[in-house]
């Protein structure tokens, strides 16, 4: 049941989604948007590139209209500085896009020296996590070299989102692996780990070996219904559902159909299917009855 009143007075994510009774509240972990300027051409090169479809026009706006017709309340919004010289400046787009309808998370770059202080700072100024994409940034997760991050990130309680497995049309080797991901939380045992696309598209038999089970979280994007029916039955039963989260990746999905699509699995029951596409979420990210992510 949708929660929001549509009216042509007022900026979409100006509908701050209340607390319904009966309803619980629908949470995507894992979309992308991109500044206006250059969104249309963004898409067009990642469709290129990937030989994808997209769901929406990849701006701000568009990400809310597809929330609303999905029925969703919030959506994590994940960016990568590509370069050390982005990073700042896409933490600022990030926080001028921040509203009650979108949280984003930071980013970060490995060839930058990361101190204890300055993630500390970006946790002040409202981040709750971090996403980073190894194959686009040029480093294997297990890499030495960013374990300051890792370990400032544990420090300040920040979840940090992995791209995980295949980037379709990115070359080989991948950089984040299921192997690689539970050397990580095998160091890091602390930090608030999530493999996103259940642990990576293409290495699943190899999240299944070295993830499932794991106090890690998994996020859903994108293969959500491209995994082998059977397999996705398997992982959804053998990890913890409180560490299950749904994500989208849209715009390159179509949210409505992945929310559908997750809500009509025969074998979850109604309460696990909103730990996951919610209330797992909302616990993670510690958020309030009215969804407004304030600072903590």
């Amino acid at each position: 049941m949708p929660c929001f009143v549509p009216s042509p007075t007022i900026l979409l994510w100006d509908r701050i989604p209340q607390s319904v009774p009966g309803r619980a509240l629908i949470i995507d972990f894992h979309t992308h948007i991109y500044p206006e300027p250059s969104a249309s051409k963004t898409l067009k090169a990642v469709q290129d590139r990937a030989g994808i479809s997209c769901f929406s026009d990849g701006t701000q706006q568009g990400l809310v209209r597809s929330m609303d017709k999905a029925g969703i309340d919030l959506s994590v919004v994940c960016s990568v500085a590509t370069k050390p010289e982005m990073v700042n400046s896409t933490h600022q787009w990030l926080e001028n896009i921040r509203n009650p309808r979108i949280m984003p998370f930071a980013t970060m770059h490995p060839d930058l020296a990361i101190v204890v202080e300055e993630v500390g700072d970006l946790k002040k100024r409202g981040f709750k996590g971090f996403k980073v994409h190894p194959d686009y940034q040029g480093f294997f997760v297990d890499e030495k070299r960013v374990y300051p991050f890792y370990e400032a990130a544990q420090a300040a309680g920040m979840i940090v989102l992995f791209h995980a497995g295949l980037d379709r049309g990115l070359r080989h080797p991948i950089h984040s692996t299921p192997e690689r991901l539970a050397r990580v939380h095998k160091d890091f045992p602390s930090l608030c780990m999530v493999a996103a696309h259940m642990g990576g598209e293409a290495v699943f038999e190899e999240t299944e070996r070295c993830l499932l089970g794991r106090d890690v979280f998994m996020d859903t994007s994108f293969v959500l219904r491209v995994m082998p029916p059977h397999l996705l039955k398997r992982f959804m039963k053998k990890h913890p559902v409180e560490r299950i989260l749904f994500g989208s990746d849209s715009p390159w999905t179509d949210q409505s159909e992945e929310l559908r699509f997750l809500k009509g699995l025969p074998y979850l029951r109604g309460e696990e299917k909103e730990k996951i596409t919610g209330r797992n979420a909302a616990q993670l990210l510690r958020l309030s009855e009215s969804l407004n992510p304030a600072p903590q």
